[in-house]
């Protein structure tokens, strides 16, 4: 295994300026002192995450976790944001593996904490990580940890996702004063200056945690929050495959939620808050409206025009259709507003 991972990074990973090409990456776990800004992950990730599971389904957890454990090492050397990609795929198996205990995953863990590089605050994501592991023994334990945490490192677009985490785990305890709270001050570091895709990935994450705690609520506002908010997860998922330069993705998710591969329409959450609304009778035509809004006319909001959104490979196009289709990645996320407007208009013709 340590050699197929050897020559798939000889022949594979392409070395930046602030890596040394020449130095054959190793599996040595010393200390990650951190000279230089961390190489971001190509790629050849997502393919080695993939390879995983195909390990895990033909050879079983331990064999991944090995395949893991090796390729983690050499992240961890390379001080290649890819580590917390690998890690995040290397714990959870690792809970199944019948030759790890919880100690020995705790304690792997806390060795790749303490050695992660400070060059980028990427890497602070796996804190998360170790939050949910902990959670697993105790989820008092898992708060205190994550509270801990964001004492050393105050609040920020930093620990965005560390503060919604905290939001999660006090919905669990049912203690939705506390969710509630940090959930607000995750919400102050939506800026649209960020990247397009990574505000639209912090939004959608945002309004699944809150739909999950108003999902808990006993009142008729609270489940018509769910609603709003189970809605706007979906609108910003869509959201996330819009770019007319790869308009195709956007159709393929379009299909995986009218072919119920993907969505909502069946979770528990969904149909009981219909049925405490009284709506359940209204199930496919509040569907309808939705679908119809996030699929035909948020694109037209959020920038993307009629003969972009229905594109097909091979259809002539000016140059300047091509550049516009270029820039629109590049273009701010402004339009939530908007959105959100029009999908708590809707929620209200039929719960007010």
């Amino acid at each position: 295994m340590l050699e197929f991972l050897r020559k798939w990074f000889s022949g594979n990973v392409r070395h930046s300026g602030n890596t040394k090409a020449s130095t054959e990456p190793t599996l040595d776990l010393g200390p990650a002192v951190s000279h230089t800004r961390p190489r971001r992950p190509d790629a050849d990730v997502h393919r080695l995450m993939i390879q995983a599971t195909g390990i895990r389904r033909e050879k079983g957890y331990t064999e991944a976790v090995h395949f893991l454990k090796d390729l983690a090492g050499i992240y961890l050397q390379q001080e290649n944001t890819a580590l917390v990609t690998c890690i995040n795929k290397l714990i959870p198996y690792m809970k199944k593996d019948t030759e790890e205990t919880y100690s020995s995953t705790y304690d792997y863990l806390v060795d790749i904490l303490r050695k992660i590089p400070a060059a980028d605050p990427y890497f602070l994501n796996l804190h998360i990580t170790m939050a949910e592991l902990i959670e697993v023994k105790n989820r008092r334990e898992a708060i205190a940890y994550l509270e801990n945490f964001l004492r050393e490192h105050p609040p920020s677009a930093d620990t965005y996702y560390h503060l919604i985490k905290l939001g999660d785990f006090y919905g669990n305890e049912g203690e939705m004063h506390k969710a509630r709270e940090y959930l607000q001050r995750a919400k102050t570091f939506w800026d649209t200056g960020i990247n397009r895709s990574l505000l639209i990935r912090m939004q959608r994450r945002w309004f699944r945690s809150a739909a999950n705690i108003a999902a808990r609520g006993k009142s008729r506002k609270e489940q018509s929050d769910y609603l709003t908010y189970r809605f706007l997860e979906f609108a910003m998922d869509m959201a996330r495959v819009l770019d007319p330069a790869q308009i195709g993705d956007f159709h393929k998710r379009k299909d995986q939620y009218f072919n119920k591969v993907r969505g909502f329409e069946e979770q528990e959450s969904f149909l009981c808050a219909l049925d405490f609304l009284g709506i359940q009778d209204k199930k496919a035509e509040v569907l309808g409206k939705v679908y119809g809004f996030v699929f035909e006319e948020m694109p037209v909001i959020m920038g993307v025009t009629e003969t972009q959104l229905r594109y097909h490979p091979g259809q002539p196009e000016s140059l300047e259709e091509v550049r516009q289709k270029k820039i629109f990645a590049e273009k701010p996320f402004t339009e939530l507003d908007q959105i959100e407007q029009h999908i708590q208009q809707l929620i209200n013709r039929y719960t007010l």
